[in-house]
C-alpha cells in the first residue's frame, strides 16, 4: 500500500510538472546516482545472513536517504561531489565482496590498510582488476560529470528538484519507519551490523579509536613488567628461538597429515614435535601475533595496550634479545614488541639486502655465533607464505609445477595451490636449517615454529581467496604448530618432551599456548605463566575454541559466523570438542 501511495503521488506530480523526456542530464545525475551507490546493499543483501525485513531495509532505505540529498539542492552535481566519500566505501565494498564472497568493511580491514605495506597492496592490486574495473564503470564517469557540471552550473529545474524532494521525504520517511520496526520487532536485525553504508562507517569510527590506542602504546605500556627470572644455573648456555610465520595453513602441512610432500626435511628430524589440532583466535596478523607473544587471549584482547611481549620476560630474566624480520615496519603492535628486543632488524630497512626468510637464517647463524651472550632469545618474523606465493621462495623450489604467476581466480587454483605448496617446502628447507644450527650449538636449545594464520585458496563453491576477512573459515583458522626440543635439554629435563609428546594430539591454540610453551621450555618463571596453558606441562588443558571477531570480542567458535563447509571441516577434526 505503501508503495503504492508513493508511485501516485510520484505519477502525479511528475505528470503536472514535467515529461521523462525532458530531464536534463543533471536531473538523470540526481536519479542514477542513488542506483548506483546501492549496488552493493544489492551484493550484500545476497551475500548476507539477514530477514526479509531487514533486506528491504538495507535496500530502500540507502536508496531514500541518497535521493533525499541528491534532491535537496537544486545544484546537484555538487551534492554528488559531496557524496565521494560514500562512493569510495561503496567501491571498497564492492572490492570486498569479489575478494571474500561476503561480509561487510569490518575494522580490521580499514586497520589493515594502514599497516600493510605498498609492496602488499601492489602485489594484490593486479589480481582485484575486475572488481575494481566495476567500481571504475559505476562511479568514475559520475565523478567526471559532476565536477564538469559544477563548473557549467549546472542545475536542477525547479519543479523537478520539487517533485523529486516529496517523493525522496515520502519514501526516506516510510524506510525510516520500517527500519524502527524491524530494529523493535526482529531481535537478529541491528543496524550497526545489517544496514549499509551505516554498518562500515561505525566500523570506520572504531577503527580510529583503535588506531589512537595504537598511537598511545607506549605510554599506557610503559610501567608493566612480568617480574621474570630464570630457575636455571646462570652458567648454562641457552637458546631459544621462535619462529613466526605467516599465512601458512596446517592442511598442507605433510607433518599435518598432507599427501604430498611439504615437509620433507622436518619430518626426519629428531625430538621434533607437531601438534596437529591447532588454532588460530584470529584471521589477521595485527591481532595473532601479539596473541601469540603476550599471555592475552581472545577473552582479553582488549588490554593489549597496557602489556609488553614475551621478549621484555627474556630481558628481565637475563636473556640477550634479538627480533629480526623479513617484514616492514607498519607502526603495530608486533613492532612495538620488536623494539623491546636488544638487537632488533628488519631487513626492508636496507633496501639493498636480501629481504628473503632465507637471511633470517643468515643473522640467525650470525647471532649464534655470539660467544658474548650464553643465553639467547631470538625471534624470526618470517613472510612466510603471504600472497603472492610465487614471490615467497627462489627457482630451485619450484618443486610442484605448474606455479608460474597466474591471476587470483578459481580457474588458477591448481596453480596457486602448487605456488603455496611450494611456500611450505621453503618453509621446511630453513626451518630444517635453523634446527641443524641449533643443534651443532650443543647447548641446551629449542625451537618454536607457528604462523599468525592461514588462508583460503577458492577451496569451495564460495570462491574465497586469501585471509583477514570479518568472518573466518577454517581454512583461515587451521594452522600448523611445532617444537624441538634439543639433546641437551631432552637430557637434563626429558620431562618436557615427555609433556610435549602426551599433548601433541589435543586441540589447542598458538595464540592461547605459545607464550606459555615458550616460557615452560625456557624455564622462565613469572606470575603471568599459566601450566594448564602450556603444551610442554602434564597439567595442560585444552582451551575452548574461540574466536576474536572484527570488534575485538571473544565469540564461541560456532559463533564466530562459520558457515556449514567449515563446520564440516572443524567436526571431521573434532575441533568443536575442545575437551579431546
Amino acid at each position: 500500500m505503501a508503495s503504492d501511495a508513493i508511485r501516485q503521488v510520484s505519477y502525479s506530480i511528475s505528470m503536472k510538472h514535467f515529461k521523462l523526456n525532458d530531464i536534463s542530464n543533471c536531473e538523470w545525475l540526481a536519479i542514477v546516482l542513488p542506483i548506483l551507490l546501492i549496488a552493493p546493499n544489492i551484493g550484500l543483501d545476497i551475500t548476507e545472513q539477514m530477514s526479509a525485513a531487514g533486506k528491504i531495509v538495507n535496500l530502500i532505505l540507502p536508496l531514500s536517504f541518497y535521493a533525499f540529498l541528491m534532491s535537496s539542492w537544486r545544484r546537484c552535481p555538487i551534492t554528488a561531489l559531496l557524496c565521494v566519500p560514500f562512493m569510495i566505501l561503496a567501491g571498497f565494498q564492492i572490492v570486498l565482496l569479489y575478494l571474500y564472497g561476503g561480509a561487510i568493511i569490518g575494522v580490521d580491514m580499514f586497520l589493515n590498510v594502514v599497516t600493510t605495506s605498498v609492496e602488499e597492496v601492489n602485489e594484490l592490486l593486479g589480481n582485484l582488476m575486475i572488481a575494481i574495473g566495476v567500481v571504475v564503470i559505476l562511479y568514475v564517469p559520475a565523478i567526471v560529470y559532476s565536477i564538469a557540471a559544477t563548473i557549467r552550473k549546472r542545475e536542477m529545474s525547479q519543479s523537478f528538484k520539487k517533485c523529486y524532494f516529496k517523493i525522496s521525504s515520502i519514501s526516506l520517511a516510510i524506510s525510516t519507519s520500517l527500519m524502527i520496526l524491524t530494529a523493535v520487532f526482529d531481535r537478529s536485525y541491528s543496524v550497526s551490523a545489517d544496514l549499509f553504508p551505516a554498518n562500515v562507517i561505525e566500523n570506520l569510527y572504531r577503527a580510529f579509536e583503535r588506531y589512537g590506542e595504537v598511537e598511545n602504546y607506549h605510554e599506557t605500556s610503559a610501567r608493566f613488567a612480568y617480574n621474570a627470572d630464570s630457575e636455571r644455573d646462570r652458567d648454562l648456555r641457552e637458546i631459544y628461538v621462535a619462529v613466526i610465520g605467516e599465512t601458512s595453513r596446517a592442511e598442507n602441512w605433510q607433518l599435518c597429515g598432507y599427501s604430498r610432500e611439504t615437509n620433507p626435511k622436518l619430518s626426519q628430524i629428531e625430538r621434533l614435535t607437531t601438534f596437529d589440532r591447532a588454532l588460530s583466535q584470529s584471521n589477521t596478523t595485527h591481532k595473532s601475533v601479539p596473541l601469540m607473544m603476550t599471555p592475552l587471549t581472545a577473552e582479553n584482547f582488549d588490554s593489549i595496550n597496557n602489556i609488553k611481549s614475551i621478549i621484555t620476560a627474556f630481558n628481565e630474566a637475563g636473556f640477550h634479545t634479538s627480533f629480526f624480520s623479513s617484514q616492514r615496519r607498519n607502526r603495530s603492535y608486533t613492532e612495538f614488541f620488536s623494539n623491546e628486543a636488544d638487537t632488533t632488524v628488519y631487513l626492508p630497512d636496507d633496501p639493498d639486502s636480501d629481504m628473503s626468510d632465507r637471511r633470517l637464517m643468515e643473522l640467525l647463524g650470525a647471532a649464534l655465533a655470539d660467544t658474548i651472550h650464553k643465553k639467547q632469545f631470538i625471534v624470526l618474523h618470517t613472510y612466510g607464505s603471504h600472497f603472492n606465493y610465487r614471490d615467497r621462495y627462489p627457482a630451485e623450489f619450484s618443486y610442484f609445477k605448474p606455479d608460474s604467476f597466474t591471476d587470483a581466480n578459481p580457474g588458477n587454483r591448481d596453480k596457486l595451490i602448487n605456488a603455496f605448496d611450494n611456500t611450505i617446502r621453503y618453509i621446511d628447507s630453513y626451518l630444517s636449517e635453523a634446527i641443524a644450527m641449533l643443534d651443532s650449538a650443543d647447548c641446551v636449545s629449542a625451537l618454536f615454529y607457528a604462523p599468525d594464520h592461514g588462508e583460503d585458496i577458492y577451496d569451495d563453491d564460495r570462491n574465497r581467496f586469501l585471509h583477514a576477512s570479518p568472518t573466518p573459515t577454517y581454512h583461515q583458522l587451521y594452522v600448523p604448530m611445532i617444537v624441538w626440543i634439543s639433546k641437551e635439554l631432552d637430557r637434563q629435563e626429558p620431562q618436557i618432551s615427555d609433556a610435549i609428546n602426551s599433548n601433541r594430539h589435543k586441540f589447542m591454540s598458538p595464540s592461547v599456548s605459545l607464550f606459555h610453551t615458550i616460557l615452560d621450555v625456557s624455564g622462565i618463571i613469572t606470575p603471568m605463566y599459566n601450566d594448564s596453558l602450556s603444551t610442554a606441562s602434564p597439567n595442560f588443558r585444552s582451551p575452548e575454541a574461540l574466536y576474536l571477531t572484527d570488534r575485538n570480542q571473544s565469540v564461541d567458535l560456532l559463533s564466530s559466523g562459520l558457515k556449514k563447509q567449515d563446520i564440516d571441516l572443524f567436526n571431521k577434526k573434532s575441533f568443536l570438542k575442545t575437551n579431546q
